[in-house]
């Protein structure tokens, strides 16, 4: 029996130590391949890495020095029609120093009068080496010294040494089947090329200076369109608040005094009721008005006239109606008054009318019209123990304000001395003419 558990027991643990084994060894192989296979991954980021970060390097050194990829184009396609120009050539030697004529061309735009300077020490160079690229490399640079120099003295003395030397050297006798004399050809040449670039240069000067122009006037175009929706967007709700105010106090004074009266007096209930209708229907009348200014069809706005100073008695009566004991006095000749100061006047009056039916109690309220010989005076006071709120800070205050403002008029609101409260408006008339 013990022979037998021994031989089990070895038949058991055996392949079982074998197979942790084998199982140990798998591990490690496979542990040692994803290391490889990591350090691997890591050295292909790495270099993934440097390329990027060089072709960034590469991005800044070219913003730094404004190279542009028409410098790149030019610079490499000058220096292979170069290259190849000067080996097919078996009259003449061949010089590496015909490139002083095109690489340099990268940096044509920081650096013009550099740039020029390395053409004519390639021409020195080269000698008779020198081949029709690198004449087209002097060129461009002649037209870069024009359009990109910022110091227009130097670049002119820049191109006119360029042209003595290039004469001095290259200008003894015939130079071309042209009727010019070579001594005179290179200041054609690079004369030329300078004015060009001047001339592209101011061309350009001129259309970014119409470009910012016509930036800044849309700018301005732009704020006074804002400016002139906000000024109409004010005038529209004071013009809402006015008559939606006066309109719908004097309506809901009326609707109580109604309500307390149906029972006992059925007929001055009755009366208020009518005058409910009239105000409701006078207040439809004028935000129909107002919302046909903003008809979004482009339509005409209904001809419904503007309320003034001659619709006075009408608003006092209509107040006197809604509870509030109210008593009209002119003083001068009264007459017409231009459109917006009418408008104005008679807002004033009846912004002020309002705020004493909401807030006086009911107490005597006196509106005085004084017209002066270059000015109009308005005074509505009231007897009342409840003041407005805020000593007279609220929507429709501001309104008048704003009113009087537009017109170079003053206004004054507040508490009076023994009791109620006041409003006076001092208006300059212009007489229409």
């Amino acid at each position: 029996m013990a022979a037998a558990c021994g031989h089990a027991w070895f038949a058991v643990v055996g392949p079982t130590r074998e197979l942790i084994s084998i199982s140990g060894v798998i591990r490690e192989r496979l542990t040692q391949a994803g290391e490889r296979g990591s350090s691997r991954r890591m050295m292909r980021v790495q270099a993934l890495i440097g390329r990027v970060l060089s072709v960034r390097q590469i991005t800044m050194i070219a913003r730094r020095l404004d190279i542009h990829w028409i410098d790149v184009v030019l610079a490499v396609g000058l220096s292979i029609w170069a290259v190849v120009e000067s080996t097919t050539q078996d009259s003449q030697p061949t010089s590496p120093a015909v490139l002083l004529n095109t690489i340099p061309l990268l940096v044509r735009r920081r650096y013009p009068v550099a740039v020029l300077a390395l053409d004519v020490a390639g021409y020195g160079l080269a000698g008779n080496a020198t081949v029709l690229a690198a004449l087209i490399g002097g060129l461009v640079a002649c037209v870069s010294v024009g359009l990109h120099s910022r110091h227009q003295n130097l670049a002119l003395a820049a191109v006119a040494v360029a042209s003595l030397f290039i004469a001095i050297e290259f200008g003894h006798g015939p130079t071309s089947t042209l009727p010019v004399p070579g001594a005179v050809l290179p200041f054609l040449l690079l004369g030329a090329a300078y004015l060009a670039g001047r001339e592209i240069g101011a061309r350009q000067k001129q259309l970014n200076e119409e470009r910012r122009l016509s930036a800044r006037l849309n700018s301005e175009r732009e704020a006074a369109i804002k400016a002139a929706a906000e000024a109409e967007r004010q005038h529209i709700a004071r013009e809402l608040h006015d008559v939606v105010a006066h309109s719908v106090s004097v309506m809901v004074v009326q609707a109580g005094a109604a309500r307390k009266v149906l029972a006992e007096k059925p007929d001055a209930a009755r009366e208020s009721l009518e005058n409910v209708e009239t105000v409701g229907h006078e207040a439809m009348d004028e935000l129909r008005r107002l919302l046909g200014v903003l008809g979004a069809n482009g339509s005409e706005p209904p001809l419904v006239p503007q309320p003034s100073m001659g619709d006075l008695t009408s608003l006092v009566e209509r107040v006197k109606d809604a509870g509030l004991p109210v008593s009209l006095e002119v003083q001068g000749e009264a007459r017409p008054l231009a459109p917006g100061v009418d408008v104005a006047a008679y807002r004033i009056v009846q912004e002020a009318l309002t705020n004493a039916l909401k807030y006086a109690g009911g107490a005597q309220t006196n509106v005085l019209v004084r017209y002066l010989p270059d000015a109009l005076d308005i005074e509505i006071a009231d007897q009342g123990m409840v003041a407005s709120p805020a000593d007279g800070i609220g929507r429709g205050l501001v309104g008048m304000r704003e009113r009087v403002a537009l017109f170079g008029g003053t206004i004054d609101a507040g508490k009076r001395p023994t009791q109620g409260y006041a409003v006076r408006a001092h208006l300059p008339l212009s007489l229409p003419e």
